[in-house]
């Protein structure tokens, strides 16, 4: 996987770290808001507790994030005792980017919050930037720590 397999591990531990602050997400006081005065039927609209529409959007953010970090560590150690290809590894890094981009879209969706909905969806896009340029195959992305930033304050940290 690379020469310097303790330091990949050390890595993808500070970015599971790192995903955990960002989307551990307790919003800030944004209580129920109606999701509008009322339909185009005259018929009032359901309201939104937007406070925990927001909490769980960030809860699952931040599983999606450390699910495929905690994954990507996880193949780094087993990389250690079992070394696999560049190539494999690299497949490896990329399934996991992938997925995890995949994953913040569903949870954006979600967001009633457009301030979320955008720290999350800017957190899922540069991912997929990252997946189309020269380190798409590398677990190091400090590249991703302005969007991880983003997604803390927007989720209340």
């Amino acid at each position: 996987m690379t020469n310097h397999p303790a330091r990949v591990v050390r890595t993808v531990l500070s970015l599971v770290v790192a995903a955990g602050v960002a989307a551990g997400c307790q919003p800030t006081e944004q209580e129920k808001t109606p999701a509008a005065a009322s339909s185009p039927t005259g018929a009032p609209s359901p309201t939104v507790d937007v406070a925990a529409n927001s909490k769980q959007v960030c809860d699952a953010a931040l599983a999606v994030a450390k699910e495929h970090f905690v994954g990507m560590a996880d193949d780094a150690i087993a990389a250690i005792d079992k070394p696999v290809s560049a190539k494999e590894a690299g497949e490896k890094v990329r399934a996991h980017y992938t997925a995890m981009a995949e994953g913040l879209r569903k949870e954006a969706a979600r967001a009633a919050d457009p301030q979320v909905r955008t720290a999350v969806e800017n957190l899922a896009g540069a991912i997929e930037k990252r997946l189309t340029g020269p380190n798409a195959t590398k677990v190091e992305a400090p590249d991703l720590d302005p969007t991880l930033k983003a997604l803390d304050t927007a989720c209340g940290h």
